[in-house]
């Protein structure tokens, strides 16, 4: 028997990966790129879908009661904000996702963020651009073993960033309301509330799951906490911070800087101030990138699949199905 998994939307070029795993077990069905005949197409697509493999589109309730013969929704990354897995938890359809597939990549990225603030590289690029060649332009820059990183949200990769911060010789804390201080009892972090870690860093990066508790999680109370001359690093997603808050404490010298990777919206206006501010570096949702994390989740996410319709057990299950 051949079964049918629909792609809701990919940027890869082609499904080759996808295919080459599921080639002998399924029939690859990608819906179009064009929004307005995706969303006409994808009705009856998921009526008679085994298996929906989805990258960015939303996946609501409503389209998942359409979903008659769905086995597994099996999402191309860590975050499931954009499916609703309650829905598809009443409807006894698993939802997965592959959260181990870019660690080292956003882990890395947002040290890279980080240190670029620290040294103040964006403001002497930009400076000798315009033909200065100035040390002030950048000042004040601190040795980096005498600061504070505070990571808000120790999972894996908050506890990548925190191993790497401490071996560059920062103090580390770190808020997580599901660890408590005997889980980092070997761990170079000291673990905090939250509000004493914003009180403390100079360094604020962000690493938490988009939940009803953290969105908007730094609003204008976090920004007021905070040092004016911390940075806040957020390649977790956007709408954990308040832009507008944001916006208002860069502009009052409430803090210091920021690094984007994310955006409530993406991509974000044309007009968004925060995209060419001049204490803000920004990148396009691109933490999680390299050749080899693409291919992993890809075939990862492939194989869930795979394996579900051959009979067996999904792993990665986000919603206890």
């Amino acid at each position: 028997m051949t079964y049918t998994v629909v792609v809701t939307d990919h940027d890869f070029g082609d499904l080759s990966i996808e295919r080459a795993v599921l080639g002998d077990v399924a029939e690859i069905v990608a819906l179009t790129d064009d929004i307005g005949e995706r969303d006409a197409n994808a009705v009856k697509a998921f009526r008679t879908a085994d298996a929906i493999i989805n990258l960015r589109s939303v996946i609501d309730a409503n389209a998942i009661t359409t979903m008659e013969n769905a086995r597994v929704i099996a999402r191309y990354g860590i975050g499931v904000d954009n499916i609703d897995v309650a829905a598809a938890a009443d409807c006894n359809i698993p939802v997965t996702n592959v959260p181990e597939y870019c660690h080292e990549e956003v882990a890395t990225h947002a040290l890279t963020m980080l240190l670029a603030l620290a040294r103040s590289i964006p403001s002497y690029d930009r400076s000798v651009g315009r033909g200065e060649w100035s040390r002030a332009v950048g000042t004040p820059v601190h040795r980096f073993s005498t600061r504070t990183v505070g990571v808000v949200g120790y999972g894996t990769i908050g506890r990548e960033i925190g191993d790497r911060a401490a071996a560059l010789g920062a103090d580390v804390v770190a808020s997580d309301p599901f660890l408590s201080k005997a889980d980092l009892a070997d761990d170079p972090a000291d673990l905090v509330a939250f509000e004493e870690l914003l009180e403390r860093s100079d360094f604020v990066t962000i690493h938490s799951p988009l939940t009803d508790d953290t969105r908007g999680l730094f609003d204008a109370e976090a920004f007021c906490r905070m040092k004016d001359s911390a940075s806040l690093i957020n390649v977790a997603r956007g709408p954990i911070i308040d832009s507008d808050a944001l916006l208002n404490a860069l502009n009052t010298g409430a803090i210091a800087a920021a690094g984007l990777d994310v955006f409530p919206d993406e991509p974000p206006p044309m007009d968004d101030p925060l995209c060419d501010h001049n204490r803000v570096i920004t990148t396009p949702h691109v933490a999680w990138y390299s050749e080899e994390s693409n291919e992993e989740r890809r075939r990862t996410t492939a194989k869930i699949v795979e394996t579900v319709l051959s009979g067996g057990e999904p792993w990665n299950v986000v919603n206890g199905v």
